[in-house]
């Protein structure tokens, strides 16, 4: 009687994934050894697929198949809960990069430890977040959907000012172009970045054409009220020509008159950058340039390993403890009342140090050699206090032009008091009495009129440069650091109507009433604590409906929708 042929059946399949079916119902392929493998299962079955598993060739292409990835895993299936996921991870990372300024080559290393770190997750798996990826991820999914949520938000807002400020990049000139603007349901002042300009110059004509076609391609050039940035000649064109000639704020001026939109433009300089130049200019007036030999001694030491070991031993001979030099940059605020704090703290030290040397640098010598020289330092270390700290509250996130304003006005006040005083520390004082009494009364006494002159100049600089803010006094009494009154409101109805912005002054009425009592309820210590445009939320978040509040809306979102300076959200930009 002849044998029966065994067939290829599904129970074998099931059992050996491995294989597939043949050219006939009684042949298997094997997948792991590539197509055209054929094992006829005929005679013996299932064991012929057996001894074909232990072969060596099939043992050496299932070792190479499980050291390599299947193709298959490369891609993920089409609207899957794991490709969600995977999404979302890589969108995660590549904002991540972003939020904390990690080059995009970054990247390439931390896809992978990602992977190794959770090699038993397969959404890590298929993460594939590398360098051109994360920059594709940015450039083409998280900006454009960031500058939706700024345009969308700008719908339900009438007015918003933009700010910019220039920064070389290698041969590149970037320009970033923010938006301020007041949204009352999500917190109030809001400052965002719309986009980012490479240009190959820095003239007034593409900067402002730049700014422009920015805005007209989100439709914000109609709702745009107020221009911001630092007090160049390019952007205002000195303090005498704001409206006139070649600048960026005369062309956006021009450009805005040709359009129809809400009013016309306002402009704001930088008031940090104003306070930074205000007592650069005061300290011209001194016989000794502080500045210049700050940056002297840092440069004398910073580079020079054997100076500062020296350094260290003469720290050591006059006991003072030593401690680094910092360096200062003239364009950055900060960085001058530091400097002259650590020169002090190390003063003898430094003396000693510079006056031992056989050929120290000149000018380094004569200060030294000057009897005044500490005094010079401790009278700018005074001054600078009073910049330093008003700088300070100039850069806080969140400033309204409210807040600048009083700060400016606070640091006009301290130098009019000092002024008029002939204000001295007593650490200068107690230096110019053993002056005295060493016969250099002449000397103090010029001292003492350099004290005067540095005090003037600071205070006319000042005086000139606050000048363009001056308009905006009429918005005081949104602070609401007192009850306000109905003639300050009318005051500032007016001032819009100037700007060609209506303003239903009987609703006004009506609504400031109610805004008035507000006020009245809220007079303790943690009210007077917010920012302005904080107590203006919390009013707005108090009343039932719009209705109640709708003119005074109108004056809160245009009054914030102007940048009160450019030194926080603008340079942040290049300087996070």
């Amino acid at each position: 009687m002849p044998k029966r042929n065994c067939s290829f059946t599904d129970v074998m399949k099931a059992k050996y994934p491995c294989f597939r079916s043949g050219r006939h119902d009684r042949e298997a392929e094997c997948i792991t050894c590539g197509g055209g493998t054929y094992i006829s299962v005929a005679h013996n079955g299932a064991l012929d697929l057996e001894a074909h598993i232990r072969t060596s060739k099939h043992v050496k292409n299932v070792r190479g198949e499980s050291s390599s990835m299947k193709l298959s895993d490369f891609f993920i299936t089409p609207c899957s809960k794991i490709d969600d996921s995977v999404s979302a991870v890589e969108g995660t990372l590549a904002f991540h990069a972003v939020k904390h300024h990690h080059s995009y080559k970054s990247m390439d290393c931390s896809c992978r430890l990602v992977k190794t770190i959770l090699s038993d997750s397969n959404i890590a798996r298929k993460i594939s977040c590398a360098q051109t990826k994360t920059e594709a991820i940015v450039n083409s999914v998280l900006a454009p959907h960031s500058v939706d949520v700024v345009v969308k938000a700008l719908s339900c807002v009438r007015f918003c000012g933009v700010a910019t400020d220039g920064s070389n990049h290698g041969s590149q000139k970037l320009f970033p172009i923010l938006i301020y603007y007041f949204d009352w349901k999500n917190g109030g002042l809001q400052s965002k970045l719309i986009d980012v300009h490479i240009t190959p110059d820095e003239t007034a004509e593409s900067i402002s054409t730049c700014i422009k076609n920015t805005l007209d391609r989100h439709s914000l050039f109609q709702k745009c009220i107020a221009f911001a940035g630092d007090n160049c000649n390019t952007n205002f064109g000195g303090v005498q020509l704001r409206a006139a000639g070649q600048n960026v704020f005369a062309n956006l001026k021009k450009m805005k008159g040709k359009s129809s939109g809400n009013g016309t433009l306002v402009e704001i300089g930088c008031p940090a950058h104003v306070l930074n130049n205000c007592i650069q200019h005061g300290a011209d007036t001194l016989d000794v340039d502080i500045e210049s030999i700050v940056l002297k001694i840092y440069n004398y030491f910073s580079i020079y390993t054997v100076r500062t070991e020296h350094l260290k031993e003469y720290c050591e001979f006059v006991e003072v403890e030593y401690r680094q030099l910092l360096y200062h940059c003239k364009t950055r605020w900060l960085s001058l009342f530091p400097s002259i704090h650590r020169m002090l703290q190390m003063f003898p030290a430094l003396k000693s140090f510079f006056l031992s040397q056989e050929e120290p640098p000149a000018v380094i010598r004569n200060f030294f050699e000057n009897d005044f020289s500490e005094i010079y330092l401790w009278h700018m270390h005074s001054l600078m206090n009073v910049f330093h700290s008003h700088i300070e509250k100039l850069e806080r996130d969140n400033n309204s032009l409210l807040e600048v304003m009083n700060c400016l006005k606070s640091v006009q006040s301290a130098l009019t008091c000092r002024a008029q005083q002939s204000f001295m520390s007593l650490k200068v004082k107690e230096l110019l009495k053993k002056l005295r009494q060493d016969g250099l009364d002449d000397h103090c006494d010029a001292f003492c009129s350099q004290v005067a002159s540095l005090y003037t100049t600071c205070l006319e600089y000042l005086e000139m440069w606050t000048v363009p803010l001056e308009e905006f006094t009429v918005f005081s009494w949104m602070a609401f650091t007192k009850i306000p009154s109905w003639d300050e409101v009318l005051a500032t109805v007016a001032y819009l109507k100037e700007k060609e912005i209506d303003i239903d002054d009987s609703k006004c009425f009506d609504q400031f009433c109610n805004l008035k009592r507000f006020v009245e309820s809220n007079q303790n210590e943690d009210f007077e604590k917010l920012l302005s445009h904080e107590k203006w939320v919390k009013y707005f978040n108090r009343c039932k409906t719009e209705e109640c509040f709708s003119e005074l809306l109108i004056i809160a979102e245009y009054f914030f929708a102007i940048p009160s300076h450019n030194a926080n959200n603008t340079e942040q930009v290049f300087f996070p």
